[in-house]
């Protein structure tokens, strides 16, 4: 697992960790990720499960790397696997005593389902074995459970496709009276000490996990390949690979669209220049922004603004990669020795996930081969009856 990836750089800091795991737990663990941080005096102290500043750490480190395990493909594309690990999820939940555990449980389950909705039949399906949008309500309930932002989203974008634009208007803007670029953004490797201060001073230790993600925490929402939750305006984005945006610009985009398809051309411009303002984004989600500006300045006709965003979107990809390549340069050496060792510590919850994709598509197999055989059966056994009743007949 670990094989090509441990070098001079971090191979003590590696040993360090799976150690203080070993002996001590989620309190060596959290001992040992912190301690490279140079920051104030005490700015980390010894950690106790109880304490203020050790909840504050476990939350960042719980942020840092909450979501790694979810760019498997197979959680977002297979419809068995995603059923059977909410499953495994709602079990492990089930059988927890810790608070932040539960709470952990809760976060993964409201993101997996944020998945499960998105591979369902597009909601326009008519099927009379069952209701879709029923299914549907269940799986976007359960998404907003994650965070205030990317579930109503999603439900927002669920009411668009089934074309509800009022509905969707609604929610947008809900979702942008709870955003603000000074939330705690999932998954980043590092949080400044203005970050760290200003989720601080929004949350108190004694909140449980979910209820200071809803106030202080955002993500990118993600749209995985080939979502029946994508408007149809945007369906190319997601026929190679899952589409990753801003809120508050797919926030804005939503409402440009309703507009549009209400009618109201006073308004669809004025959800335009919302989305053409200055907004902070992060660089992986850059170029998606300045294209999704771009189709929708196609849409209103603006063909200068079209070239202007598209021409920016390319550009963005190639500054970005130029732009990672001086950050590591540039990046101290006790820098590196910590993101490696985030980095080993996620390459080895992958394996996990990959050993668990593994087995469940294994069953599968299994299961697919137990009913191709038996259908086998019945039709050798259907050609034997029916050629017995042929030379019954002819005798």
């Amino acid at each position: 697992m670990f094989l090509g990836k441990i070098n001079q750089y971090n191979n003590k800091s590696l040993l360090s960790v799976l150690n203080s795991i070993k002996y001590s737990g989620i309190s060596g663990l959290m001992q040992n990720l912190f301690q490279p941080y140079t920051c104030k005096t005490s700015c980390y102290p010894p950690y106790s499960e109880t304490s203020e500043q050790s909840i504050l750490m476990l939350d960042l480190l719980f942020f840092r790397t909450s979501y790694s395990m979810f760019y498997y493909a197979g959680i977002r594309s297979n419809v068995t696997i995603t059923y059977k690990v909410l499953t495994f999820i709602e079990s492990l939940q089930n059988s927890e005593s810790s608070t932040f555990n539960i709470n952990v449980c809760t976060f993964y389950y409201a993101t997996i389902s944020q998945y499960a909705a998105q591979l369902l039949p597009p909601p326009k399906t008519i099927n009379k074995k069952y209701n879709i949008h029923t299914r549907y309500h269940r799986h976007l309930q359960n998404g907003i459970k994650r965070e205030d932002v990317t579930g109503w989203l999603l439900y927002a974008s669920f009411y668009y496709v089934t074309e509800q634009y009022n509905v969707t208007l609604s929610l947008t803007e809900y979702v942008l009276s709870k955003y603000s670029p000074d939330m705690v953004m999932l998954s980043k490797d590092y949080y400044s000490e203005a970050v760290i201060d200003n989720y601080r001073h929004n949350v108190h230790s004694s909140m449980p996990l979910n209820a200071k993600m809803k106030a202080a925490v955002v993500e990118n929402v993600i749209y995985t390949q080939h979502s029946s939750l994508i408007p149809q305006e945007l369906e190319l984005e997601v026929e190679d690979k899952y589409f990753k945006i801003p809120p508050c610009i797919m926030s804005h985009c939503l409402r440009f669209l309703c507009y549009h398809h209400i009618g109201d051309t006073f308004n669809r411009q004025h959800a335009l220049r919302h989305l053409r303002l200055p907004q902070y984004v992060t660089a992986d989600v850059l170029s998606n922004s300045l294209t999704l500006i771009g189709e929708c300045s196609e849409i209103s006709g603006d063909k200068d603004a079209v070239f202007y965003y598209y021409d920016r979107a390319l550009q963005c990809d190639e500054d970005s990669l130029h732009d990672k390549i001086g950050y590591w340069a540039t990046r101290s050496s006790s820098d590196r020795d910590l993101h490696d060792t985030f980095s080993l510590l996620k390459l080895y919850r992958d394996g996990e996930m990959d050993n668990l994709e593994s087995k469940l598509e294994r069953e599968q197999d299994a299961m697919s081969k137990k009913i191709k055989e038996a259908v086998s059966i019945k039709i050798k056994h259907e050609e034997n009856r029916i050629q017995f009743n042929f030379y019954e007949e002819t005798e």
